[in-house]
């Protein structure tokens, strides 16, 4: 049986974290947390821990060493008072980053290993790194019986959080290294007019199943957007219009090319972006009313 991988999961809490997680906890990873944060899973995952192969241990009782790999999210901070001296300058310890690409630009990437950059990831929770905050003005207009503005913005690539978290476990239980640069999305693209309108009826059902007050708006099953499936392939080849040039799905060659190394699958998104939203909108509402 392969060597049970250490992976250190680091970054401030998030919903992309906790998704790690139960994915990790469903291997047989030995999964390395902060002190306070590994009394919460404990807790939560008891029973994932007690009968499956997972393990989890705190950074102050398991240190960053050779072979292990370190999963950063979001913007930092990365570093632990146990890491001592050395900092994450370990030998042998591979820096996985992983950002939205809406910070992406501002990011240095010249110490780590490997960049992940993110784009459209549709969360399970709120969080205020990972949750678009379209959905958020939308909610806040519809919770006080407005109607949400639509801002003037490029076609979104939409990806599930299931869908990524899915992806970066099955690189960290590979024996091969992270690419060092690699973008992931959905291959479909959506307009700001067809998200908006998917948002909104999801919102009024759920509106409606709460009061039991169902109209023939929220009976009526929607249909399904018109979306054009792209290849995994972006061209580069000029010219590009700006519009043209926004519109351009991030490449992701390189994701496809490494998760079709570790497992033989690519990357090929699962989840209905339709499902993905009714989990983001359950979560923000959620957190609206406690």
């Amino acid at each position: 049986m392969p060597q049970a991988p250490t992976i250190h999961l680091r970054g401030k809490p998030s919903s992309l974290r906790l998704g790690l997680i139960e994915r990790l906890l469903r291997t047989n990873a030995h999964v390395v947390l902060d002190e306070d944060f590994l009394h919460n899973v404990s807790e939560t995952y008891a029973t994932d821990l007690e009968f499956g192969q997972a393990t989890v241990s705190s950074s102050t009782i398991t240190n960053l060493g050779e072979g292990h790999r370190l999963v950063m999210l979001g913007h930092g901070p990365f570093t632990s008072p146990a890491d001592g001296s050395l900092g994450l300058d370990v030998n042998g310890l591979e820096l996985i980053l992983v950002t939205p690409a809406g910070a992406a630009s501002d990011v240095a990437t010249d110490w780590v290993d490997a960049h992940v950059v993110v784009h459209d990831m549709i969360p399970m929770r709120r969080d205020s790194d990972w949750t678009p905050a379209v959905f958020e003005d939308w909610l806040s207009a519809f919770s006080q019986n407005q109607e949400g503005l639509l801002p003037l913005e490029a076609d979104r690539w939409w990806v599930s959080e299931i869908d990524v978290a899915d992806a970066l476990v099955r690189l960290l239980m590979s024996d091969n290294a992270f690419p060092e640069s690699c973008k992931m999305s959905g291959r479909r693209s959506w307009s700001v007019g067809q998200t908006y309108e998917e948002f909104h009826l999801l919102y009024m059902r759920t509106m409606a199943g709460q009061t039991g007050r169902f109209g023939v708006d929220e009976l009526t099953a929607a249909p399904t957007p018109t979306i054009e499936l792209q290849t995994l392939v972006v061209s580069d080849k000029p010219p590009l219009s700006v519009e043209e040039n926004q519109m351009q799905r991030p490449d992701l060659s390189n994701i496809h090319d490494a998760l079709h190394a570790a497992d033989g699958d690519g990357w090929r998104p699962l989840m209905p972006i339709r499902t993905s939203l009714m989990h983001c909108l359950a979560g923000l509402l959620e957190q609206k009313s406690s």
